[in-house]
């Protein structure tokens, strides 16, 4: 599947996509894992809390849809889909 960052995670990840087989990373909650194994606790720290839940104030979008609109963490991922990481941003 494509999985992209954008704004602080694009900087946390170092690029701004990558593409993992979906066999590694069925669920989004396991994708989270599986980036933050590969990218190391920088990405880690913006993608989960320290109780390793999936961060509330980060956006994720499977194939531009809101995952708290379909499984949240347990939205199931296959190898057509694009998954999107926004995290927040402030301004004034």
């Amino acid at each position: 599947m494509r999985v992209r960052f954008f704004f602080f995670l694009k900087d946390a990840a170092g690029q701004d996509e990558v593409t993992i087989p979906a066999e590694s990373a069925p669920d989004l909650r396991t994708l989270v894992r599986v980036l933050a194994g590969r990218f190391g606790e920088r990405l880690a720290r913006q993608l989960v809390t320290a109780d390793g839940e999936i961060r509330s104030d980060i956006n994720i979008l499977v194939n531009g849809r809101n995952v708290q609109f379909l499984s949240g963490a347990d939205t199931r991922l296959k190898d057509e889909d694009t998954v999107s990481f926004l995290s927040a941003v402030a301004g004034g």
